[in-house]
């Protein structure tokens, strides 16, 4: 696979450097089997201005927020337009790991200022795309689903805590969901990590001064320093053998995308219950895709579309719950969930071998899509 590469504005910005490196910093590198997360790997960069006889060419637009891409985009092809005109060049935006909600009203303008006469592609984590009126070409982009490396079997259980909860960048919403633990007197049950990574917790503390959050101890899992290092693709495992349920805090809560990222997948990745806070639907999308949830044993209505302190609450409520069963019983849900978990192993796997970026740049490449 082939990227043409023929503009500066293709590579100076942060979307492009954040797919291109080999992977974050992280404590413990000898941890991590491949970095088959960075797909750039599967790419080639072609920077000649040669063109092959009916040939298609990708050519990728990282596009950022607050920047002059766009402008230098509508330039560029301007200059070309023959090239676009021709489908030679065809034009691919990319936001395949972070699903920003701002970036597909830009590139409709930019298809509006060409009147849509050549092909415009879209590839973003947002599954809200799907059902936009979009006037490019939109392709759903899962590619965190690689990023994990997935368990031979499920973890086994053996009854500790309750619960674990991971925090490295202290967005608002996981800040709520850390002083309701808090309040709830659930915090020494679980296993939490902590992080005031980019000064995330200012805004909270602003809104609720009288918060606790700094106030605790936190544990220490993998990873000592987690404001420095980024261990995305970590999983304290022999925490979660002793931990009932994994709860995961997801970038956005929000309804205006539906985006899914490696927090989702790393309980999913060792055969391990959990309860996702994401954007609404969060939960819906998972089965969509073949996965199972827990509802059977769990309240999942924290994943409907209401306001974040009440799904938070039901999020709470769960683990207290979980929390008031004694040893036998809470080895007797565990086992009953094992089937599910299994189940969600196994889609992983297959998911996980399966590189649909690639595919999808053939596709597009060929003309197919």
């Amino acid at each position: 696979m082939e990227f043409k590469i023929l503009a500066p504005f293709q590579t100076e910005n942060r979307f492009f450097r954040d797919n291109v490196n080999t992977g974050w910093q992280i404590e413990k590198p000898k941890n991590i089997a491949n970095q088959n997360f960075h797909y750039f790997k599967y790419i080639n960069i072609d920077r000649d201005w040669h063109f092959a006889r009916n040939t298609r060419y990708l050519f990728p637009i990282y596009y950022e927020a607050e920047s002059n891409i766009m402008e230098e985009a509508i330039k560029f092809v301007k200059e070309n337009l023959d090239l676009f005109g021709k489908k030679i060049l065809i034009p691919v935006f990319l936001d395949p790991l972070e699903g920003n909600d701002y970036i597909a009203p830009d590139i409709d303008y930019f298809c509006n200022r060409f009147y849509n006469s050549f092909p415009v592609y879209y590839i973003s984590a947002d599954y809200k795309l799907k059902f936009r009126k979009n006037l490019f070409k939109f392709i759903y982009n899962d590619q965190w689903v690689k990023h994990v490396k997935p368990q031979d079997k499920p973890i086994t259980y053996d009854v500790g805590k309750t619960f674990i909860n991971l925090n490295r960048v202290a967005r608002f919403h996981r800040c709520l969901l850390m002083q309701s633990i808090i309040d709830a007197g659930m915090l020494k049950e679980g296993y939490n990590t902590w992080a005031n990574t980019y000064d995330a917790y200012s805004q909270f503390a602003e809104t609720y001064p009288d918060n606790t959050i700094n106030n605790q101890t936190y544990d220490i899992l993998d990873v000592k320093d987690i404001t420095a290092a980024n261990p995305t693709q970590l999983v304290p495992i022999e925490h979660c053998k002793k931990t009932m349920i994994y709860v995961n805090t997801e970038t956005h809560v929000d309804n205006n995308v539906l985006f899914i990222s490696e927090k989702t997948y790393k309980p999913i990745s060792i055969g391990m219950p959990f309860m996702t806070l994401g954007n609404p639907g969060t939960l819906e999308l998972l089965r969509e895709m073949g996965y199972a949830t827990f509802s059977r044993w769990i309240d999942e209505s924290y994943d409907v579309d209401r306001p974040i302190e009440d799904r938070i609450r039901v999020i709470v409520d769960n683990l207290t719950m979980l929390n008031g069963m004694h040893r036998k019983q809470k080895l007797k849900v565990r086992n009953e969930m094992r089937e599910v978990c299994q189940h969600n192993l196994e889609l992983y796997k297959l998911h996980n071998r399966k590189n649909s970026l690639i595919e999808n740049l053939s596709l597009i490449k060929a003309g197919w899509i």
